[in-house]
């Protein structure tokens, strides 16, 4: 059996994408190496064994754990990782995708005009995505009443959630929420309409 393993992130900010290969009692050893996000942003990690540790915090950098716990650092690049991990790399689900849709003002079910080349992206992103789960959540901006406010937010994501079960995700596969003027994008005093704050939020996942 492998020496007791552990992996932590060491920062929260920064992007975290880590490709583990896990190997049997007599294979070579235990390999983690860190990868960089789309942007080729990296983060940070801590790698604990059986009889120390390690931190990895450069793209391609990575660890080799025998199986006496021992570590030992690895350096790797894009096209070595893509050669030797390429059909693992490719199982990996998508990264989480964020879309935001804009509303006239006062209306639940009128695309502010900028908003129709979104939807003709995430129509085509969703055409793709194996098994989506999306959060939907309703956004207004601080020109209403409270009250008001989360009922017009709670309409507009129920208007974006009924274009995508026409578009085949099945409802349960769908969660809607509702923050009326609670978090704008754009802070303005109460009672001042803004268009960037009337929105709702989709992330796919």
């Amino acid at each position: 059996m492998k020496a007791a393993l552990q992996c932590h992130r060491q920062t929260s900010a920064a992007a975290f994408v880590m490709l583990a290969v896990l190997s049997g009692c007599s294979t070579p050893p235990d390999k983690i190496i860190l990868l960089p996000d789309p942007e080729g942003k990296v983060g940070a990690v801590i790698v604990h064994s059986a009889t120390g540790e390690q931190t990895i915090n450069k793209a391609y950098a990575g660890v080799d754990v025998a199986k006496g716990g021992a570590i030992e650092k690895t350096m790797d690049s894009q096209s070595s990782v893509q050669a030797r991990y390429g059909e693992l790399l490719a199982a990996r689900p998508p990264r989480p995708m964020t879309f935001t849709i804009f509303f006239l003002f006062d209306s639940a079910t009128e695309l502010a005009p900028e908003s129709l080349a979104t939807v003709k992206q995430l129509k085509t992103v969703l055409a793709t995505w194996p098994a989506p789960k999306l959060v939907v959540v309703g956004h207004t901006d601080l020109a209403g009443a409270q009250d008001f406010d989360d009922n017009l937010s709670r309409r507009r994501a129920q208007t974006v959630a009924a274009f995508l079960i026409k578009q085949g995700i099945p409802a349960q596969q769908i969660e809607t929420a509702a923050r009326g003027k609670r978090e704008p994008l754009v802070h303005t005093a109460d009672g001042v309409p803004n268009h960037m704050n009337r929105r709702v939020v989709i992330t796919i996942q």
